[in-house]
């Protein structure tokens, strides 16, 4: 049981200690306990090092099985105003309970190295994020970050009226547009409300739409590591939120993920949350082919009548996998019309056994029917029974005490029930790739429509039809065939008829046709509408009409009219597709060995690219030049002119990677002297020798 702490008992800070590290065990009870006797306030030591820092409140009195409750707040400034504003903050959280808004949950984000240029792409996730607080979703956009600096701190730009730094610069590219994407609703420019004791307010956007890629090309170097980070943000509450707390009469202010990327020095590596990446943008190896559809005509009908256009993009040349055929398939939601997109071969997720146990598979949008789950020795579990599938949200909970490990097959859906028919971008990536798709209206295809047979010259005009029974234009492709006697007669009236119908999109099924006898003669004649007329939930329908308006001219027997229209999705349309995956071709891969260089050639005192030390950042980290357009996989020797051997470097990549990095130091760690150095590049496709130049 937690007890309250009025305010005589509110004690604060009685002592601080700074004991150096070494030989200061925090397991020493009594020594820290000698640190933190109260009214002992050490100074903060002024030369750099490794130090603990020690804080007291107390004494206070804590009885057997009595319970305090205490708070701690570690409070940083760039200045004094910064800290006291800071420090005002974190009081703030704490007179109302810690009851604060919070951001969106932060995307998971991937990024693709490329020549010149680095891709990111992210997940949808932040945009179902619900506020604590106000019990909203309220999620607005998304906002990249770039820099060279792990901490991001030379984009801290923005100042309060303070002049503190408080927010931080967007990327921009080229044009200087900030890549910042955010909802379609109304909301842009500055909030309605400003940081309290900040005088300055986040900037909500421009009503971009939402995207979930970006292709960074604005000043990108080959070689050199970026740091960026993909932020969602939310729109605050603009509005009297007094019923959450008096400090809330003014409404919330938006509020943006964090964006943390940890240096741990114990194993020289950084710690990346899901949102931050690093990435060395660098040329494809040698003999590169990209992935690709294997048919040439991408996208394929399997079923149905659809006539819009799919656009697939190639995001991460990577992730694509080899021979994977994926299913478009459409269906009616209530939200509307929807596709998804669902891989045809299976995944396979090991998961531990045990009563009651929940395990996530990885994946979600699961295929119930396409589901097993099977014990290390092959028995098929029963769904209901022994496992509880939770397909949405991807996970399995086990019901009976089945022990060890259990293998789940299943097949799912990366894009699920998507409504974008207009060609946006917001579909999510999967598998590498990023699909568009804009869909038809129904009306003629004016470029499929016309004579496919005999006609000559003849002119025509279609539209939907002028006359006749309901006027539905319907969504398939027709032949008129023209005969030289009559074949049929016109409904209605019994106008005997030198041509039949048929419907291509039903299996030549006839249908029937209307045309009126304008000039009463009992004939149909060249110049007279024909009204195509057919069977629409049980009622004569007419549909579209063709008019041959030269009164002069008829078709000719054996003549073939097609009438094509352009057709909506539907429910039941299924389309195909299937990927080849990047590889190598020793072919190219030989032909393109003259293609190595060295960058920077020559190297002079440093470069662009170097990593800085990742400890004491005023001091630089290690040389760097690197070998570009290299083999995946090859050897590389540097020599002097004298013909010494100076350093051998071993060169294993993935595709994406034709660079190699070398320090500046011979085999025996020695720094390099300046001077004119040759390499040699060995492969199993050729080799290459080459030379570049070192000034010190």
């Amino acid at each position: 049981e937690f007890t309250d702490i009025d305010e005589s008992d509110q004690i604060g800070l009685t002592s601080f200690a700074s004991p150096p590290f070494a030989g200061n065990r925090v397991d020493n009870d009594q020594r820290l306990w000698d640190f933190v006797q109260p009214g002992q306030f050490d100074p903060v030591p002024p030369q750099a090092g490794d130090y603990v820092f020690l804080y007291g409140a107390g004494a206070f009195p804590l009885r057997a099985g009595e319970t305090k409750r205490f708070s701690i707040a570690l409070i940083l400034g760039e200045n004094l105003q910064d800290l006291r504003q800071n420090a005002r903050t974190v009081q703030q959280i704490f007179e109302v309970g810690y009851r604060f808004a919070k951001p969106p949950d932060k995307p998971i984000v991937r990024a693709v190295p490329g020549d010149r240029q680095v891709t990111l792409y992210w997940d949808d996730r932040a945009e179902r994020s619900v506020d604590p607080l106000t019990r909203e979703q309220d999620f607005e956009g998304y906002v990249i970050y770039r820099s060279t600096d792990p901490e991001f701190s030379d984009q801290q730009r923005i100042t309060d009226v303070n002049g503190t730094k408080f927010l931080y610069t967007p990327l921009k590219n080229s044009l200087g547009v900030e890549a910042k994407f955010d909802l379609k609703n109304g909301l842009r420019g500055p909030s309605d409300i400003p940081y309290q004791g900040r005088g300055v307010a986040y900037d909500l956007g421009d009503d971009t739409g939402l995207f979930h890629t970006y292709v960074d090309s604005n000043k990108v170097i080959n070689g050199q590591t970026y740091y960026y980070s993909v932020v969602a943000y939310d729109r605050g509450l603009a509005r009297d939120a007094s019923e959450l707390g008096e400090d809330f009469a003014n409404g919330i202010p938006p509020s943006e993920t964090s964006k943390t990327i940890t240096f741990d020095p114990t194993t020289d590596t950084f710690i990346f949350d899901v949102n931050t990446v690093a990435v060395t943008p660098r040329p494809r190896v040698a003999g590169y082919v990209p992935p690709r559809l294997v048919d040439e005509r991408g996208v394929v009908r399997t079923a149905g009548l659809g006539t819009g256009d799919f656009r697939i993009e190639i995001v991460d040349e990577l992730a694509v996998p080899d021979g994977e055929t994926y299913e478009i398939r459409f269906e009616d939601t209530p939200e509307g019309l929807a596709y998804t997109v669902v891989p045809q071969g299976f995944q396979t997720v090991t998961v531990e056994g045990g009563a009651g146990k929940v395990a996530s598979l990885g994946f979600r949008h699961i295929l119930p029917a396409s589901f097993t789950l099977t014990t290390a020795g092959g028995q098929a579990l029963t769904p209901g029974t022994d496992y509880v599938l939770s397909p949405a949200s991807g996970s399995v909970q086990v019901l009976t005490d089945v022990g060890g490990e259990l293998t789940a097959t299943f097949r799912y859906a990366p894009l699920f029930r998507s409504r974008l028919l207009a060609g946006e971008e917001a579909n999510i990536v999967f598998d590498g790739l990023h699909l568009f798709v804009e869909n038809d209206v129904l009306e003629i295809d004016q470029d499929e429509t016309g004579w496919a047979q005999g006609g000559g010259e003849l002119a025509f005009e279609v539209r939907v039809a002028a006359s006749g029974p309901g006027r539905i234009p319907q969504p398939a492709d027709y032949e008129i065939r023209f005969a030289g006697q009559p074949v049929g007669t016109s409904v209605s009236n019994g106008v005997p008829l030198p041509f039949e119908i048929v419907n291509l999109s039903q299996a030549n099924a006839p249908v029937a046709a209307f045309t009126p006898d304008i000039n009463r003669n009992g004939a149909w004649d060249g110049d007279e509408p024909i009204v195509l007329v057919e069977q629409i939930d049980g009622q004569q329908t007419a549909t579209w009409q063709v008019q041959f308006p030269d009164a002069t001219q008829r078709p000719e027997a054996g003549a073939v009219f097609v009438l094509a229209t352009s057709k909506p999705f539907a429910a039941g349309d299924t389309f195909q597709f299937q990927t080849a995956a990047a590889t190598v071709d020793s072919g190219l891969a030989a032909d393109g060995l003259d293609d190595i260089y060295v960058v920077p050639n020559p190297y002079v005192v440093t470069t662009p690219f170097e990593p800085r030390n990742p400890v004491e950042r005023t001091e630089r980290g290690e040389r760097r030049l690197y070998f570009a357009n290299v083999p995946q996989r090859c050897t590389i020797r540097i020599y002097t002119l004298a013909g010494e051997l100076v350093d051998v470097i071993e060169h294993d990549s993935a595709l994406d990677d034709g660079k190699a990095f070398w320090d500046l130091k011979s085999k025996e760690s020695m720094n390099l002297a300046y001077g004119l150095y040759l390499f040699h590049v060995e492969s199993p496709e050729g080799s290459y020798v080459g030379k570049f130049a070192v000034i010190k």
